[in-house]
């Protein structure tokens, strides 16, 4: 019994160290954002933001307000959000667009709702922009919005687009920012 009882300790060991191998959680998972599934025209909530995207849209030339005017290739997303619970440090900090390997921030070259200020009960409006490469506007993408601007530990919006569908206009003016209209 004394040869028998390492052995049994030592099987007993393995497989235990077996199973943790197999639940453990990938690299970089205690970093991983909270992501909440997000569709077109419903609203989505992550941590201190309730979002609703309500249109995306893809140009060759994209206006601000302002009438500041760029030509590349855009996508552009309309969205309504407001902060829930503070408005402390709530704005909109964080948008990507993930198109297979490459991701794009929004672009702060023009004037539109990224890193918007958001307050709680005050539902606003308004549009992010991505440039593209004119070859990305086709496959999935991941649309990924939230608070903060480094998104680890925190709650993000996460919306999948088939960028093949979305037909191309020539130009887009984006809206002011604005209170929702709901």
């Amino acid at each position: 019994m004394k040869k028998v009882l390492p052995w049994l300790l030592t099987l007993v060991l393995l497989a235990g160290a077996w199973v943790l191998n197999a639940v453990a959680l990938p690299d970089g998972s205690s970093e991983a954002s909270f992501l909440t599934p997000a569709t077109v025209g419903h609203a989505a909530t992550a941590r201190n933001l309730t979002l609703t995207v309500t249109d995306v849209r893809a140009a060759r030339s994209i206006a601000d307000p302002t009438g500041k005017t760029l030509e590349s290739t855009w996508v552009v997303v309309d969205v309504d959000a407001e902060a829930l619970d503070s408005q402390y440090g709530a704005t909109l900090g964080f948008a990507e667009l993930t198109v297979g390997e490459r991701t794009f921030r929004a672009t702060e070259r023009i004037e539109s709702f990224f890193r918007a200020r958001l307050v709680p009960g005050v539902p606003r409006s308004g549009a992010v922009a991505f440039e593209l490469p004119s070859d990305a506007l086709k496959g999935t993408g991941t649309l990924r919005l939230g608070i903060p601007s480094d998104a680890r530990y925190d709650g993000l919006v996460e919306l999948r687009v088939d960028l093949g569908d979305i037909p191309v206009e020539d130009a887009i003016t984006l809206p002011a920012t604005d209170w929702t209209r709901s």
